[in-house]
């Protein structure tokens, strides 16, 4: 049976991805009157079922509670603060039951968001359930008996966070005072000369704010280990993402790990720094500015679901600022990390220097929704051990390779495709929501740095310094570091200053900044900025990065919808939601792709009539048809795929050689492929490589040629004709070669190798077989690295035993096997 590569159409550039909640809130027309009768009976069975220890149940009737009269545009607060405050008590309940720190941070969540909404006195009774929370936390989960501390602590924390803003705001205020360049015309020279000054300044203030929040972050972890007594080992905070390149704002996430000594990673320490961690998130969410949605609690936003309609609270009403970064699947830049996904391992950052360097040589590090491997490239010490922190970057350098080079240089040219559009994104005014703001323009200058600094070496956390370097090793002429700390400068203060006029974070994907946006968006909505905004998400998607390619296309549809009309049929309209299929699709998640496939489908029909044949259409249905695939629906896929191949035949001709009927060809050959019919499998993959040839060239060199051949290799091997296997996957090797380069370390070309050996293997070759696998286990450990565990290493390993137990070689054979 073949697993022949299926193509994906993306049409149209630059989409975005939606996240549920934001899409249910945006399709709600009108809130409909609240059933306060069932309201009631959910809030009376709730407290029965709570007072029984039925937790499970309790949880289930004060969220359907809460769901009856929730309105993210106009909070019932003192309800909503019911429902949460009771919602707070099955957590308690829930964390002295399984003991677990995660079920006590939920619970004082859930009652901070009570206590932002009361307004009837209720401040008492819930700083007293905060108070009981804190102690239960350290009696079940960290098993140390203490009185109840005083909030009197909280409010003095409380009160250090709001003089560390006065004071940036202050300093703002005195740089508008003392360095004004837009007083000067633009070709003054000293406009020129007061820019570079207020840059300087803007970088004092920055450095001041991230000494600022260390110390603080400093002074709580102490605070921690006073009660929980002593580390078990040498440690180190390590401050990531906008701490460690100091742009950190007073409102910024908090994004860590901790390093721990080498020899000492067992058990209980890694216990002790997860006590630690849930103990200092406890005492940063009793700050008061931790958004529910961050704290992933099922019953109200479920992201593990498939279901968008378990992801549905809007917390528009808590503050967003000073928080742990968030429990959402795609996050984990604090050391709890991520749990397992369907799609992803789970990730741990209390890690030695020398494990948490590894992170740098996985590739599905690279792939991660947030860069995991870039954000731990660059850390600042918090609080620890110094040494540790020394040790760890020394790691990371020895582990860097030129490969990890090669994939940072590729993305400069999607760097260059932003500049290209930074008419388009820079020019509009802002309107006061930082996510647009921070999205685009605090990204472009903060993503050219870190790639310059990738490409030249730097070692420096800190934009400004990589910057100094630069200048100083004369990386970059005087005139340009001046250009680059300007640039920065702009679009950090720009962030801090929409920062403290909102009094909080406005710029991330919040349901408070959703919401927000939503309702200004009549206001704001401009087809330019929608392109703008789309194109973005292309520009990311072609970074790899899919989350944040989701989140501008969904900010583009967003303005679509306020332009055109919510529930109106628009062209621009239907291709976001099918870039945003693209994008899940890309992202693992076949059955939002297909959801979001068949709304532009089906808007796309209404626009053009439902038997009209239109590229469009055929573009949606051969993505389809591709996520069926992905979901092992293959008679589902080849339905799609001939409804495509038809569509476009019609269009350009039946004997017309053209790019998206190859692409149908070849897709149909994968389905009929999988689905155990080979024969059928190589006269689409032969008809597909015969046209892109004509399209392409006979002798050039095209990913898509070369996928088409790599798909009748497998075909062929599969109906056991093993030299016309050879010829085509040889054919695909020297392809891929040429578009990527001979010594690239690539998946793909790991996985012809491997082929090769196989096909070699059966033709009753097993030393060219061997010099195949050998090639092939070699680029896999280069790709993944030298100690991990994969299922494709696995398997050469396996191979490898096999082929020299069959050369009579058994001490090599039982290495291989060892080692599998």
């Amino acid at each position: 049976m073949t697993s022949g590569k299926a193509d994906v159409m993306t049409g149209v550039s630059g989409h975005q991805f939606e996240l549920p909640s934001a899409l249910i809130a945006r399709q709600t027309a009108k809130a409909a009157t609240p059933d306060y009768s069932s309201y009631e009976e959910h809030l009376t069975k709730g407290d029965r079922a709570l007072t029984d220890g039925k937790l499970d149940l309790a949880e289930r009737e004060f969220a359907s509670a809460l769901k009856l009269i929730h309105d993210p545009r106009k909070p019932d607060q003192c309800k909503e603060a019911e429902c949460l405050c009771r919602l707070g008590d099955v957590y308690a309940q829930r964390g002295k039951r399984t003991k677990e720190g995660r079920k006590f941070t939920q619970a004082a969540a859930l009652y901070n968001a009570a206590m932002a909404r009361s307004v009837d006195g209720n401040g008492a009774k819930l700083t007293d359930r905060l108070r009981e929370t804190e102690q239960s936390f350290l009696q079940f989960t960290a098993n140390i008996h203490k009185e109840r501390s005083s909030y009197d602590r909280v409010l003095r924390h409380k009160k250090r966070l709001e003089d560390m803003r006065a004071r940036a705001k202050s300093q703002l205020q005195a740089i508008d005072q003392q360095h004004n360049p837009y007083q000067y015309d633009e070709d003054d020279p000293a406009m020129v000369t007061v820019e570079a000054e207020r840059a300087q300044a803007v970088k004092v203030l920055f450095k001041s704010i991230a000494k600022d929040r260390q110390v603080f972050i400093k002074d709580l972890v102490d605070e921690c280990i006073a009660t929980l007594g002593p580390p078990p080992c040498r440690y180190a905070f390590i401050g990531l993402g906008s701490q460690a390149t100091e742009l950190v704002t007073p409102y910024s996430d908090l994004e860590f790990a901790i390093l721990i000594e080498e020899g000492k990673d067992n058990d209980d320490t890694r216990r002790y720094f997860l006590y630690l961690t849930h103990y200092l998130n406890l005492k940063v969410i009793n700050l008061g500015e931790t958004i529910l949605p961050a704290m992933a609690i099922p019953s109200l936003n479920d992201f593990q679901s498939e279901d968008p309609e378990k992801d549905w609270f809007f917390d528009s009403v808590t503050p967003r600022g000073f928080a742990f970064d968030g429990f959402m699947p795609w996050a984990c830049k604090t050391p709890f990390g991520r749990e397992k996904t369907k799609t992803k391992p789970s990730v741990s950052l209390i890690q030695t220097p020398a494990k948490m360097a590894e992170f740098q040589q996985l590739e599905i590090s690279l792939s991660e929704g947030y860069h995991l491997s870039d954000v731990l490239r660059r850390c600042v010490l918090l609080t620890g051990e110094e040494s540790l922190v020394t040790e760890y970057l020394a790691k990371i350098r020895e582990t860097i390779t030129d490969v990890l080079l090669s994939h940072s240089r590729s993305r400069l040219s999607a760097i260059q495709l932003l500049w290209e559009n930074k008419d388009q994104i820079l020019t509009h005014e802002p309107t006061g929501q930082l996510i647009n703001v921070k999205k685009e323009m605090y990204r472009f200058p903060s993503l050219a740095i870190e790639i310059l600094a990738l490409c030249c070496q730097t070692t420096h956390a800190s934009t400004w310094s990589i910057i100094d370097e630069l200048k100083q090793t004369q990386r970059i002429h005087d005139e340009n570091a001046t250009h680059l700390t300007v640039l920065t400068s702009i679009s950090a203060e720009l962030r801090l200053r929409t920062y403290v006029a909102n009094g909080g974070q406005q710029d991330s994907l919040s349901p408070l900044a959703e919401t927000t946006y939503q309702r200004e968006a009549n206001n704001t909505a401009q087809p330019d900025i929608a392109a703008s905004l789309h194109n973005l998400g292309t520009s990311w998607g072609k970074l790899g990065d899919h989350r944040r390619a989701i989140s501008y296309i969904e900010q583009s549809l967003t303005m679509k919808k306020a332009i055109y009309g919510s529930n109106t049929a628009h062209p621009s309209i239907a291709a976001s939601l099918h870039s945003l299929g693209s994008s899940w699709s890309k992202f693992g998640d076949q059955r939002k792709a297909i959801s979001y496939y068949e709304r532009s489908l089906t808007i796309r029909k209404t626009i053009y009539g439902d038997n009209t044949m239109h590229p469009d259409i055929a573009m949606s249905l051969n993505n389809l048809g591709s996520a069926w695939e992905g979901l092992g629906e293959y008679k589902k896929a080849i339905s799609y795929h001939e409804q495509s191949l038809k569509t476009l035949k019609t269009i350009y001709g039946d004997n017309t050689a053209h790019p998206g009927i190859a692409t149908s060809l070849n897709n149909l050959g994968s389905a009929w492929g999988k689905l155990g019919d080979d024969k059928k499998a190589i006269t689409y993959f032969e008809q597909s490589l015969k046209m892109r040839k004509i399209i392409y060239g006979d002798n050039m060199a095209h990913p898509g040629t070369a996928v088409s051949l790599i798909n009748l290799g497998t075909s062929w091997s599969s109906l056991g004709d093993q030299r016309r296997a050879i010829s085509y996957f040889e054919q695909s090797l020297t392809m891929t070669k040429t578009i990527y380069g001979e010594s690239r370390a690539r998946p793909d070309i790991a996985a012809l190798l491997h082929s090769l050996g196989t096909s070699w293997w059966k033709l009753g070759d097993p030393k060219k077989a061997i010099r195949y696998f050998e090639h092939a286990l070699e680029m896999r450990k280069t790709i993944y690295g030298n100690n991990m565990a994969h299922p494709e290493i696995a398997a050469l390993l396996n191979n490898l035993h096999f082929a020299w137990s069959s050369l009579g070689n058994q001490q090599k054979a039982m290495k291989y096997k060892e080692q599998s």
